[in-house]
């Protein structure tokens, strides 16, 4: 027992210190590009919470949040400076560890509880995607005005296209557990939009400034399913990997 709580202690100390590294070096936690940046800290964030438990889960979500306060009194981009406020900061990204935690519970229920719970789980990321894919789409028509046709045909292979590659993934290692990649990507859809909806809720004036009135559900929207797509897929593709290699250590120890 004494021997699991430091090794818990040293693998959140060691997470912690990515998370700080991450924050604070140009270009590796938050890549920018343009006027948005996707984010990547969350996922070893999300490694921790499939490794940890809750309290140093939630610890490691503080370190996420107090860097990302911190960050902001440099700020590199026109909403940077909202994140000062710890309720657009620090407050999500609790929330985000938390319903992670539960993700990973609920998930865990259905494999050893439900026959075939591949196939559920698959249903219940997909059907989520799908909805948040296509209401992105409906979003993006109505703030930029473009073609609604040829908007809904773009987003329609998008959705296809990550289905496709979900279920390519998924069934590369669901003899492992397919509730890590699934885990991972409603996690972070969960991330990115517990911090578009803080900055709306607490920082509206600042994005007013940026955004018409009328105009900040669209945005918000499109904003949530594209920069929360990518940064789905990649924290998948990096965090899936990184996860079966440590469990895989584990159980050799």
């Amino acid at each position: 027992m004494e021997r699991d709580s430091i090794r818990d202690l040293t693998l959140a100390s060691v997470f912690a210190a990515i998370i700080l590294v991450m924050t604070f070096v140009p270009q590796i936690g938050y890549i920018t590009i343009g006027a948005t940046a996707l984010t990547l800290i969350h996922i070893p964030v999300l490694i921790g919470v499939f490794l940890l438990p809750k309290k140093y889960s939630l610890a490691l979500a503080l370190f996420f949040g107090v860097g990302s306060l911190i960050r902001a009194f440099t700020p590199t981009g026109p909403l940077d400076t909202a994140f000062v406020n710890p309720l657009v900061s620090v407050l999500p990204r609790l929330l985000f560890v938390l319903a992670a935690i539960y993700i990973v519970e609920l998930f865990k229920v259905i494999e050893s509880k439900v026959k075939h719970a591949d196939i559920y789980i698959f249903g219940i990321v997909s059907l989520i995607t799908s909805f948040g894919i296509y209401y992105a789409g409906q979003a993006i028509i109505t703030f930029s005005g473009w073609n609604a046709d040829l908007i809904t045909i773009l987003f329609l292979f998008i959705n296809v296209g990550f289905i496709t590659g979900y279920y390519a993934f998924i069934k590369k290692t669901s003899d492992q557990r397919i509730l890590i990649p699934s885990t991972l990507i409603l996690a972070t859809f969960i991330h990115t939009v517990l911090v578009l909806t803080a900055l709306v809720v607490f920082e509206r004036d600042l994005v007013l400034t940026l955004i018409p009135s009328d105009q900040i559900f669209s945005l918000v929207v499109s904003i949530a399913v594209t920069n929360g797509l990518v940064e789905a897929i990649l924290a998948a593709f990096i965090g899936t990997p990184i996860l079966l290699a440590l469990h895989q250590l584990k159980e050799n120890q």
